[in-house]
């Protein structure tokens, strides 16, 4: 399936509160992919960065990052790391204690308090920490009953934090995202109107990211609309074009047009996708939109042509971060896949843990 996204087509969306257009940009497939794009289009460096042995890793959640350190969860709990990949400190333990977390746990940083927050799905509780891993509070949060669905991602943006919900075919998860004050107290949430009715097949996907304008991206895979979240409120940001790849609440069969969308990011210059079939039958494709040259990419091999000179994978969690102002994708990749001189040339363990790819993103 040869399918690459471009933000082209305009409509107008009319706010029935303000009275006010507001032109949003309609997502359309078109039939062509690249054999592959060299990051060079959109980077302007690459740095690997294999984070050390102290703990072995068979994989990580997506990283948190600030200007001097990062954090992954890991099934043992939240880890920190330099960015030269050394273990700083483990922040927490999991357990039942009054400082401790729950296994199953959402985490996140909150750059503006300097706190890092891991939530217990289990127990609804916030446990907050300093950036040094000192315990500082525990708080109950009201979220709802987790009867039919508990959050998958947590943010947190100006005091508030933000939990969205995972939309998958066979699931009655009622809600698309809740919001709560940093003391736990429910100030919005946002419920689903309809259910997928698929009869074949599964599908699932829900995505959010922080943005390069202090605001966040999200979306569902049964919605239309890519939601952006700031200080002043939640508006729609973007909308996926109707048509034979689009899945909706009233798809009953899946077919092999139709797609999931596995990240979404928006910088001040671009726009990045990667996306799968709905079957999850075929590779990841991995696309872009340059909003000042006013091109589109796509493809299914993304080659390093800036340091290592290698195929960087698709198949791990790409996710997006800014550190010291700069934009970055960061992806993943096992070492034993680095050719040996790449190895030898970043001092990378072949048999360690998993190096962190970390693609410096042009300026505007």
């Amino acid at each position: 399936m040869k399918i690459v996204f471009i933000l082209l087509e305009v409509f107008l969306f009319f706010s029935c509160n303000h009275r006010q257009s507001t032109e949003l940009l309609k997502i359309k497939p078109i039939d062509e992919l690249l054999t592959e794009i060299p990051v060079s289009e959109f980077a302007d460096s690459v740095s690997l960065i294999q984070l050390d042995n102290r703990f072995l890793l068979a994989s990580y959640g997506n990283p948190c990052f600030t200007d001097s350190f990062f954090l992954v969860t890991v099934a043992d709990g939240v880890l920190k790391y330099s960015y030269t990949g050394e273990l700083l400190m483990k922040i927490g333990e999991i357990g039942q204690g009054p400082m401790e977390y729950n296994r199953n746990n959402l985490m996140t940083i909150d750059i503006r308090n300097k706190r890092i927050r891991v939530y217990s799905i289990q127990e609804k509780v916030m446990i907050e920490y300093s950036y040094d891993g000192d315990f500082l509070n525990r708080v109950h949060f009201d979220l709802p009953d987790d009867t039919f669905g508990y959050p998958t991602t947590m943010r947190v943006l100006a005091n508030k934090c933000y939990f969205f919900y995972t939309s998958m075919s066979g699931l009655s998860d009622p809600y698309y995202w809740v919001i709560t004050d940093t003391c736990g107290q429910s100030l919005e949430i946002k419920q689903k109107h309809g259910q997928p009715v698929l009869k074949r097949g599964d599908a699932c996907g829900t995505y959010c990211t922080s943005s390069s304008d202090n605001s966040l991206l999200y979306y569902n895979l049964f919605n239309d609309t890519i939601f952006r979240f700031t200080e002043q409120g939640v508006m729609p940001a973007f909308l996926w074009e109707q048509g034979k790849h689009r899945i909706s609440v009233s798809t009953e069969d899946i077919s092999n047009d139709m797609m999931v969308f596995t990240m979404f990011a928006e910088t001040k210059r671009f726009l990045f996708f990667k996306w799968i079939d709905a079957g999850f039958k075929s590779f990841s494709s991995f696309g872009f939109y340059d909003k000042k040259m006013q091109i589109s990419m796509g493809t299914k091999k993304l080659r390093d042509d800036l340091n290592a000179q290698i195929t960087i994978p698709l198949n791990w969690v790409f996710s997006y971060s800014q550190k010291d102002k700069k934009d970055y994708m960061i992806g993943k990749i096992e070492p034993y896949e680095l050719p040996e001189e790449i190895l030898q040339r970043e001092n990378i363990d072949p048999e360690g843990n998993l190096v962190m790819i970390m693609i410096r993103l042009k300026d505007e």
